[in-house]
């Protein structure tokens, strides 16, 4: 009889020790995992909007810059011509609509038909860090 109650107990110690399942600390360490990816991927978002918002902006202001151009040798404008703003925006000239900072930045034209590598229009988006501004470099408009 007592080797028949030794078993039954060994069985049932093993049956509890050898059940399968997570536990606590097992969840919680894979809750804490994804919600430290779930961070990371935010954080990325945010970043990925600024650059995206960067680079829409620039794209704008060199569309408008190819649109004063191609307009100024149409009209026959020499550089440092008068070229406002009325002329280059609206239906029927050489934009239709006046082009609005993703971000928020005013657009501010010089209202001439500007040199080689000189920007008709630049941005006064000045962003948190040192890669969100707008304003345009030098090295951005080189060949503009």
């Amino acid at each position: 009889m007592k080797i028949n109650t030794h078993n039954t107990l060994n069985r049932r110690l093993a049956q509890r020790f050898n059940r399968s399942g997570m536990t606590l600390i097992e969840i919680s360490l894979v809750i804490a995992l994804l919600l430290g990816l779930i961070a990371v991927v935010f954080l990325g978002l945010g970043s990925y909007r600024q650059g995206a918002d960067k680079a829409k902006c620039k794209m704008q202001l060199a569309a408008v810059q190819k649109a004063v151009r191609s307009g100024a040798n149409m009209q026959n404008l020499n550089i440092g011509g008068a070229l406002a703003e009325a002329d280059v925006f609206g239906a029927g000239l050489l934009l239709e609509n006046v082009p609005v900072c993703p971000s928020g930045g005013a657009y501010t034209w010089t209202g001439t038909v500007p040199t080689v590598g000189t920007p008709y229009g630049n941005c006064d988006f000045a962003g948190v860090g040192p890669t969100s501004t707008h304003v345009l470099a030098a090295s951005d408009t080189t060949d503009w």
